[in-house]
Order: structure tokens, then sequence, then C-alpha cells
């Protein structure tokens, strides 16, 4: 035998080492008690050990809390995850679409309803040994082990089992045929990621004509076909526009010189070495794509041009400040929504973050201190005019040397702040925030229209409730009530005494929410956590088959009245449950606790078909924060992050309306600057793709014969 070699265990040598922990584990200390009882199982058993062994090192390891990095949930995850794959269906006819729809949520639903009561069945089994055995031996790693004995796929359902699981599916299925097919308005927006397209789409043809090789000259050719093959080109350009811009001197008739040349607004703005359309794909890139500056300079400087990345910067803060107008009547659009949703996440600024690292004794003056509040930026912001109206005043009096200065011109720390402020207080008055976050809050300036949506970001110190007050402060006193959903956090909600005085603010929950801490921790309750995650996973069937249906009124209502509230009513039992075994003060008791708090915030969206279950979509529309950090780590200065709120919440909105958004930023760009000022509401994306549309109709019909 080799040094260090294992003896091999027969199967009577195993069993023998599992009567003795039996027998004389009584006169055990308690932790070799609990440590062999983990490995009575694999002995006891007969037969291949394997997967009892297999079961016994989980426990061992989540004993011992070792659990391996491959192994750590780092996300949630998708709640439909765990849905079997669909099959490819050649669908001819919109009968054989939709019944190939029935017979994919037939199959759902039998395999989701047969899951669940083999888990009901199961915890229901485990229920009844555990109370049966005595106190003495209830400890956790019996427990554990009795699951194990218990295995979900050990339960068999009756015939009556499957024939309820085959009743409720062809009930559900009667409930999504419900209705008059999709209605337009209750169609979902996914605005996720910038789903959007950012690159110009061009085509090009080219015929290639069959060459007869010279050894068949002399053959005939009896018939010519053409087959049509695609090539897909893409490549980055970076075109030099020569502009040959012609200047006449001429004199009047009292002999005064005149230099007269066209103008090149058409191709750029004033004093910057680029075209319109490169500001507008600086903007997606940027924007967009979260791609940092210094890549972008490096990537389109050529032998003759270099471009800097400060240059690009200042582009796209000129950029920003064209939109500006456009992004604060947004905001006033948006103030009227019926349905607002919003969630902040943390931010990096490097001006800020220095701030606040020096001690409280050094600090001084924050970087925003000329626009802390509303009142401080609308005193900066006329101080900066009266500056301004003092230089022209010189220059109008023969003073050449009146140049503009930096103090004259409003930054859009200031602009913004007017309306929105920028440092909130804290709620127990101990002086403001400290934390700098990035909002986002979405909703419909016009409920029945899903391409009005309106997607709003804003960075500030505060929270997304500070944000949502801010805005409703313009919001008209005839729409009194108001929806409000969020992750149901105070830091997130509306308490403002005047605002809570004008309106009727009802806040709702996140299903999403709710859901994600019975994943991120299910290792520590697999069977209740695994159950959990499976009523969860029926919720998020039933939105996923309503909009392969098409959503209407009806079969929403039919679908979440009845399926989705009879799982919900599940998930609080389950709640239940789990909070008599978790205390508060872990994160399965929290989460279980929050359920049961909070269940008609997180069920209200039940009875409403306008409300989304979840409020995910705000959630993804800022992982855009983890792309910078991954990319860029933080923005140098505070002005550069309003310059990424208004071009993100132009291009956002923009993908919501459906509009070709380079097409759009550009017609945007070329636009007169005080008529953008004057009528902003007239360059949002949603009216400029209804202008659009007209023009193509009024086009259409004029060449009408």
């Amino acid at each position: 035998m080799r040094p260090g070699a294992v003896t091999e265990l027969s199967a009577e040598q195993r069993r023998e080492v599992a009567t003795w922990i039996d027998s004389n584990s009584a006169a055990l200390p308690d932790s070799v008690r609990i440590f062999l009882s983990l490995h009575q199982p694999y002995l006891a058993v007969e037969g291949d050990p394997r997967r009892a062994v297999d079961a016994a090192w989980r426990e061992l390891r989540r004993a011992l809390h070792l659990t391996p990095s491959s192994e750590k949930r780092r996300t949630s995850g998708s709640p439909l995850a765990g849905i079997p794959r669909a099959e490819a269906v050649a669908a001819k006819s919109e009968r054989e679409v939709i019944e190939a729809r029935v017979q994919r949520i037939r199959r759902l639903s039998d395999w989701h309803s047969d899951l669940k009561q083999q888990h009901d069945k199961r915890l229901a089994r485990l229920a009844e040994k555990l109370a049966k055995m005595s106190t003495q031996s209830t400890d956790d790693s019996v427990k554990k082990n009795l699951e194990e004995t218990i295995r979900l796929e050990d339960i068999e359902l009756t015939k009556e089992d499957h024939e309820e699981t085959r009743a409720a599916g062809e009930q559900l299925i009667a409930h999504l045929l419900e209705g008059s097919g999709a209605d337009p308005a209750m169609k979902s927006v996914h605005e996720t990621l910038m789903p959007g397209p950012g690159a110009l789409v061009s085509e090009e043809h080219v015929n290639l004509p069959a060459k007869v090789p010279e050894d068949l000259a002399d053959a005939r050719v009896v018939k010519t076909m053409t087959e049509q093959r695609v090539r897909y080109d893409f490549s980055v350009t970076v075109t030099r526009v020569e502009l040959d811009v012609e200047k006449k001197i001429v004199v009047d008739k009292e002999g005064e010189r005149h230099v007269i040349s066209p103008s090149t607004i058409d191709y750029g703005p004033a004093r910057y070495s680029v075209t319109w359309g490169a500001l507008a794909t600086l903007a997606i890139l940027v924007g967009q794509f979260a791609l940092p500056f210094n890549r972008l300079s490096t990537l389109f400087s050529t032998i003759e041009k270099r471009f800097t990345a400060g240059a690009l910067s200042r582009m796209l803060h000129y950029v920003a400040q064209r939109l500006l107008p456009i992004y604060l009547e947004l905001a006033n659009q948006l103030a009227n929504a019926e349905i607002l949703a919003g969630d902040d996440t943390s931010c990096r600024v490097l001006e800020v973050s220095t701030h606040f690292a020096k001690l409280q004794a050094e600090r001084g003056k924050p970087p925003w201190e000329g626009y802390q509040t509303p009142s401080a930026a609308e005193e900066r912001f006329h101080r900066c005019r009266e500056k301004e109206k003092a230089r022209l005043q010189r220059r109008e009096g023969g003073d050449r040397t009146a140049k503009r200065t930096p103090d004259e011109t409003p930054s859009l720390g200031i602009l913004i702040a007017r309306r929105f402020g920028f440092e909130s207080p804290r709620k127990n008055g101990d002086g403001p925030k400290e934390a700098l976050h990035v909002t986002v809050i979405s909703g419909r300036s016009v409920a029945d229209d899903p391409k009005s949506s309106i997607v709003f970001y804003r960075s500030h110190i505060g929270s997304c409730g500070n944000l949502l007050e801010s805005i409703l402060k313009r919001r008209d006193s005839r729409h009194r009530d108001l929806i409000l959903q969020g992750d149901m956090s105070t830091t997130n909600i509306v308490d403002a005494p005047e605002l809570l005085a004008r309106f009727d603010i009802r806040s709702i929950g996140c299903r999403d929410h709710a859901r994600r801490p019975f994943a991120l921790y299910s290792d520590e309750d697999p069977e209740r956590c695994e159950y959990m995650l499976h009523l969860f996973l029926g919720l998020a069937i039933h939105e996923q088959q309503l909009d392969e249906f098409g959503r209407n009124r009806d079969n929403v209502l039919a679908v979440r009245r009845n399926e989705s509230r009879e799982l919900w009513n599940d998930i609080l039992e389950l709640a239940k449950k789990m909070a008599d075994v978790w205390s508060k003060a872990t994160k399965l008791g929290t989460a279980a606790r929050y359920i049961i708090n909070h269940f008609d915030a997180l069920t209200a969206y039940l009875d409403d078909a306008r409300l989304e279950p979840s409020n995910n979509h705000r959630e993804r529309m800022l992982r855009m924060e983890k792309l910078i950090e991954g990319s860029s780590m933080f923005r140098r200065s505070l002005e550069g992050r309003f310059v990424l709120d208004v071009v993100r919440t132009i291009l956002q909105t923009g993908v919501a309306a459906g509009v070709p958004v380079h097409e759009y930023l550009v017609s945007v760009l070329r636009a007169n600057d005080d008529e953008i000022s004057a009528h902003p509401s007239r360059f949002t994306p949603r009216a400029w793709a209804t202008e659009r549309l007209a023009k193509k109709d009024t086009g259409s019909a004029s060449l009408a014969p």
C-alpha cells in the first residue's frame, strides 16, 4: 500500500460505522454528534452511495460556511430562466400561430402546475414528519437530512392531481384568449439598455455576371438565373469634408466695402470642425454605448487631424446645451403622467469624492455651491446674466477688449438646478445628504400611447424620492390621482406634506424586488427558496404569455385576478412559514416579512391592467452606470455628469418613441436655437416623429393622382 492511500470501505463496514454513530450519538458532544450526523446518511444507504455522498458533501460545506466562488450566486437571474425551451414551430397562418401558442402554454402550465403540486406535497410531508419527531432530535442537521430523504422527484402525483392540473391549464388558456386581440395602448415599452440601433444603414447592389470559361466557349446557354446573396460590411470611417467657401468683396453706393460669404451652418456648428452628423454620432457612442472619450479620440484621430478627449467632451457639452430645453420640457410632461416608476443607484464623480474625502475643517465651499438649491441656482443665473449684459454694454461703448468670460455663461448645473435643485436635506434635519446618485424616472405623457414614454435621468445628491418631489411640483392639480412604483424603500417615496395635500398618491411594489433575496440566498434554505422561486416563475410565465397572445384589458385582468392571484396567495402562505423559521435579522427572514408587510402593494397590479408587475425596466436602464464604471471608472466633474444626464434622457426617450435616433439628433441640432428654447415641446422625440409622419403623409397625398 502506497503512503497516504485510503482503504476502501465495504458496504458492511459502512453500515457498521452508521450503526455505531446511531447508538452512541446521545453520549457524544453536540459538535461531534452534529458532525457525524452529516455523514450517517451515506454510510447507512443501501446500494450505490454516490448520490448520498454528494448530498452530505453539500450539507457539510453549508455547515462550515464553505461555498465555492463558482457556486455563489451574484445576481438573482431572470425569473423565466427555469422555463423549458420552446420548440420551433413553422406556422403558416394566423390560426396555426394561435394553435402553436395554445400548445406552448398548455405544456408550460402542466409542467409548472405538476411541479408546484410536488413542492406542496413534499413540504407537507416534511412538516408532518418533523412534527412527529421529538424536540431533542429536531436540530438543523436532522432536518436537513430529512429533507434529503424526501426528494422532490420521489413525489408521485395521483390521477386526480393530473386532472386538476389539466383543468387549470385549460382555464388559463381561456383567460388568455379573452378580449378582442392585442390592444396597442396595452403594449409595454421595454426600455432596456438602449435597444435602438445607432448605426446608419445603407444598401449597395452589385451585379456579378457569370463568365463562361474558355473550354466552354462553344457551349450554348440554355437558361440564365439570378441567385441573391447578401454580405454585410461595417467600418469606422472619418470623412474629411472640404468646403470651398467663396467670398466676395463688394462696394456699395456710399463706397463702403462689404465681405459676402455663404453660411456653413448646414454642415456644422460655428467654431467646431465637425459636422452635425459627427456630433450625433458622438452623442450616441458616449450616451448609448458608454464609450470613454480617450478611446474615441484614438479611434477618430487621423494623420491630418487629431481629436483629443477634451475636444470631444466640449463637443458633447455643446450638444447637451442645445438639447437642454427639450430635457426640461420632458420633465414638465413627465410631471403629469398617471403612473411614474423610478429607481436610483450610486455614481462616482471625482469632483464630489475629492471634496468629501477632505476633513470637515478643510473642505471649504462645495463645487456645487452655486446651485445647491433652486433659489441659489436662480441667484447665480441672474448674476451671470448681469455680467453678460455689462460686457455687451462695454462693447457697444467701443471697448473691444470686453471678451466673454466663463462667469457670464450659466453652467448646466445652474440651469438644471433652477428647476430641480441639486442637494437634498436629510429627513431628520441633520444637514444635507452626501451620497451622489443617478436617478431614472419613467412614465407616459399620454396614458394610451406607449410611444409617449419618457425616460428621465438626473444626477444629484439625494434619492429617487427627492427627484420625484421636484418633478411633481409642476404637476397640474387636475391630475390628482398618481401611482408611484418602486422598491418600497423609504428613500423612494414622496412624503412632502404640500404634495400629499394636493394629490392622492398610491405606492406600489416590484415583484422582482420581492423575489430577488430568495434567489441570492437560496443556499441557506434550498427547499423553501426553490419553491418560492418556482411560484415567482409562474407569475413571470403569466406576463410573458400575455405578451405572446397580445394584451388587452379583458385577458390581462382575467389572468391576473385568477391564476396570478392564486400564486400570490401561495407566496404569502410560504412567506409566513419562512418568517416562522427565519428571524428578521436574517436575509431570508427579512425577505419573507417584506412580502407579508407589503403584500397589498406587491399585488396592486392584479386589479389594474395598466400597471407593470415589476420595476425591472428602470433598474436595467441604470446598468449604464456599471458600464461607465467599467470603462471610464468615473466622471471628473459634475458638469460631465449633467451632460450625460441630458444626452441619455433624449436618447432613451427617442428609443421609446421609436424614432431613428441619429436622424432625430441631426434634425434637432440643425434647428434654430431660439426656436427650440421658445417651443421645446415641438422638438421632443414623440412630437418630432408625429411631425415627420405628417410630412410623409402630405408628401404621399401630393403625389396622388
